[in-house]
């Protein structure tokens, strides 16, 4: 198992791969069978089995296992807003923006 891969020099396939791994591992140290999991988590077996030896699947599939496992303190600091300084704290109370101004291929007036 590549469970001490450093993510930074890692590609995302790397990565799925190692997290389906890890949870995969806490899965059998629970001593709970794959289509005993599947059933908890609401997925098919071969769902599961996907997920946990490719890493591949959905957010929502990803998120149930990670609660059925009992990690979901784990989740907690993912992507949470890193607040060095007053100006960071102050931004982070402004109203979020809902959408990115898309760019445009030419100049407007023009076809």
């Amino acid at each position: 198992m590549h469970e001490f891969l450093d993510f930074n020099f890692s590609s995302t396939d790397e990565i799925s791969l190692v997290l389906g791994q890890r949870l995969k591992h806490l899965r059998i140290q629970k001593e709970i069978a794959q289509a005993d999991m599947a059933q908890r988590i609401g997925v098919s077996r071969s769902t599961l089995n996907t997920l946990e030896n490719t890493g591949k699947g959905s957010v929502t599939s990803w998120i149930k296992l990670v609660q059925c496992l009992g990690q979901e303190a784990q989740l907690q600091p993912l992507f949470k807003p890193v607040i060095t300084s007053i100006a960071d704290m102050a931004k982070q109370q402004k109203p979020v923006r809902q959408r990115v101004t898309q760019k445009r291929l030419r100049p407007r007036g023009k076809s």
